[in-house]
């Protein structure tokens, strides 16, 4: 009789790292420095955009008067050979994050081009 496997590790105490993802991810936090979700057209372009880098597993509530969001990407994004898609920067997932979000431009009204877009990896879930 084949043996019982595990998905997720044994049950730790509470206070330390739990990994129950079976996979690498990377959170990270995105300051879009314009009102993005007034506009469902903006805000899916920008997931979008997001989304090239990584599958979205999880995206937060947008927040901070709807300029930033906070998301979970499926795999290891450490590194620093991403390139932008006009292939303008490349280095860390951030800078090149950063900057195809600032080309997205005006997309039904909201101008992305007008904020400096700012992106965060996190190493933990304490954002606030």
């Amino acid at each position: 009789m084949a043996g019982v496997t595990r998905a997720h590790p044994a049950v730790a105490n509470l206070i330390g790292e739990h990994r129950m993802a079976g996979k690498e991810i990377t959170m990270l936090a995105i300051d879009f420095n314009v009102d993005a979700d007034g506009s469902a057209v903006a805000m899916a372009a920008a997931l979008d955009t997001i989304q090239r880098y990584g599958n979205i597993l999880l995206a937060g509530a947008v927040y901070g008067t709807g300029q930033q969001i906070d998301v979970i990407l499926e795999g290891d994004l450490s590194g620093s050979d991403f390139k932008s898609a006009d292939t303008t920067v490349e280095g860390t997932v951030a800078a090149a994050m950063a900057e195809d979000l600032l080309n997205l431009g005006t997309i039904d009204g909201v101008n992305f081009a007008t904020g400096t877009p700012a992106v965060t990896v996190k190493s933990t879930l304490q954002f606030a």
